[in-house]
């Protein structure tokens, strides 16, 4: 094995085409632990130039629009190994662009833990699952084949191989599943907290706080597969019989995660405000002023804002599918309703609007459970017990 070292100083390689992606909590902390970390990635360096990042050892390449991602990795990865000496004690990389691929030639001796997120699939774009028509292209469908091709060699190369939830581990075909550890990346709940004193201010000028009638949407961008139909669906009636209802939207521009855009939908009002992409610290303001968020997801990955939401004491409602349900028990820690169904989307929302000793205790409640289930402290201590067993093998 590549340079053993003490259990406690690791050389750890990070491998994603958008670091820091999943291990933007991780990676500083493994830093503050001690260890090496190092790290690939196309984004430019200057956005690690803050103190969090003081130590990260990050080496940027270039891939152009139509070149082979996974070739591109390959000769950077061979320049840092020859020219650098980079040369980790363990590997983790994000198998969703090739990069996973050629790894184990690159470095033979390190333990390699690849993590893939989600076995492709029509449904979980929405065919059979929303009542609104989704249909797949011939590119599409080939581009979820491709992405499943890719996937599955990494996973059979992989020393390890994880996902965040148990429902993303069952979207595998069985061979593969048996191979998937549900270990998810972790949520910083000292960061992430309740704040009676929030404010959030709009660009017009405008502010919000816990006190006014705010409810809240948050996606990467505005999307089907996020569940924007239902949400604007919703709407009409209640800023119609509520007039001190505020709407915050928001969603950035660009690439997301579903077939369609959601640029068709289109619905307009003086107190509904869609934001665009907010600097993470609005973000959390955002989660902190609301007395209800909707997060609404086809059977998909699990959004990190769902259970930052919950962190911050929001009460959330979501929809029965997917990995929700191993978060949001209806009734306890949140409200699940049907995805295609908008009429309970509306009558969930008018009911936390009406009933603030509910949502405060729903709110409550999802906060403990991120406490208990998703903390960072436990993503990194399941973290260490996978990278231990792996560094053992490696020596036998």
């Amino acid at each position: 094995m590549a340079g053993v070292l003490p259990r406690d100083a690791m050389h750890l390689l990070l491998v994603h085409q958008n670091f820091p992606g999943q291990f933007r909590e991780l990676a500083p902390a493994w830093l503050a632990a001690g260890h090496r970390v190092s790290a690939i990635g196309t984004r430019a360096a200057e956005e690690f130039a803050s103190p969090a990042w003081t130590g990260l050892d990050y080496h940027p390449y270039s891939c152009a629009e139509d070149c082979d991602q996974a070739d591109a990795f390959r000769q950077h990865a061979l320049h840092l190994r020859r020219h650098q000496r980079l040369n980790p004690d363990l590997v983790i990389a994000h198998s969703g662009w090739g990069e996973a691929e050629p790894i184990k030639d690159i470095w033979p001796k390190a333990p390699l833990i690849v993590y893939p997120e989600l076995w492709g699939s029509a449904r979980a774009l929405g065919v059979g699952f929303d009542h609104l028509p989704v249909a797949l292209s011939a590119d599409d469908q080939r581009a979820i084949t491709t992405q499943n091709q890719r996937t599955a060699r990494a996973i059979r190369r992989a020393d390890a191989v994880v996902v965040p939830t148990r429902f993303q581990r069952d979207s595998f075909p069985e061979v593969l599943r048996q191979r998937c550890i549900p270990i998810h990346e972790g949520v910083n709940t000292t960061r992430l907290q309740p704040d009676p004193q929030a404010r959030l201010q709009l660009p017009d000028g405008r502010s919000f706080s816990r006190h006014d009638r705010v409810i809240t949407f948050a996606s990467r961008r505005f999307e089907p597969l996020r569940g924007l139909r239902p949400f604007m669906a919703a709407l009409p009636p209640l800023l119609a019989a509520d007039p001190e209802l505020q709407v915050l939207m928001v969603g950035g521009s660009g690439d997301g995660y579903g077939i369609d855009d959601g640029s068709s939908i289109g619905f307009e009002h003086e107190r509904l405000h869609r934001l665009g992409a907010l600097p993470y610290p609005d973000l959390l303001r955002l989660f902190q002023i609301s007395r209800a968020h909707v997060y609404l997801t086809y059977p998909y990955t699990l959004s990190w804002s769902l259970l930052e939401a919950m962190a911050c004491a929001t009460p959330v409602i979501s929809n029965h599918s997917g990995p929700v349900a191993e978060v949001i028990a209806s009734g306890r820690n949140g409200l699940l309703i049907d995805f295609n169904r908008p009429d309970q989307l509306r009558q969930a929302l008018q009911r936390l609007l009406a009933a603030p000793e509910l949502a405060q205790a729903l709110g409550a409640e999802a906060r403990r459970t991120v406490q208990r289930h998703f903390s960072l402290p436990l993503a990194l201590a399941r973290y260490g017990q996978l990278f231990q067993a792996l560094l053992e093998s490696a020596m036998r």
